[in-house]
């Protein structure tokens, strides 16, 4: 079916998708009611940058038509992998395409030997990471922006 939105192909992320890339984390991002003016300092936080690309496990979610509808990557962070950076476009979110997404970097985990993963979601993503096998560890780890919340650092045994 062309519109499938469950039909994806996931591909290595080219630094050529970089502006497509940003544009669909901001609409993402932007898709949850955040405080006044958190987006404005969260934004730029998130912002891919080609060495980002070149030094960790970046991925591309496109759909039948090669439409960019996601992104993710596995990044370290010191001795911790980390599923970082998992977006999907708004207008498909809870159509299995960030669960696909997650198999697929599980997939990647066995096959580099990595014993678990770690995430720190955006707090509307929590959810979707307990369905996914994480469980949240009581580790906080402050925002980077100034004043922001407190995130929960979740984990799954692979």
């Amino acid at each position: 079916m062309e519109g499938d939105p469950t039909r994806i192909r996931i591909i290595h992320a080219r630094e050529e998708s970089l502006a497509d890339i940003n544009g669909l984390i901001a609409r993402s991002k932007s898709h949850w009611s955040w405080r006044e003016g958190y987006l404005d300092k969260a934004l730029p936080l998130h912002r891919i940058s080609p060495a980002y690309v070149r030094s960790n496990h970046c991925f591309e979610v496109l759909d039948t038509r090669d439409k960019l509808i996601g992104f993710f990557a596995a990044a370290m962070d010191g001795t911790r992998v980390l599923l970082d950076n998992l977006w999907v476009t708004p207008d498909l979110i809870g159509n299995g395409i960030g669960r696909q997404a997650c198999e697929h970097v599980f997939q990647l985990a066995r096959e580099q030997g990595w014993a678990q993963l770690w995430v720190l979601p955006d707090p509307p993503a929590e959810g979707f990471n307990l369905k996914m096998g994480f469980s949240d560890t009581g580790e906080r780890v402050c925002s980077r922006v100034p004043g922001g919340r407190l995130f929960c650092v979740y984990r799954i045994q692979l």
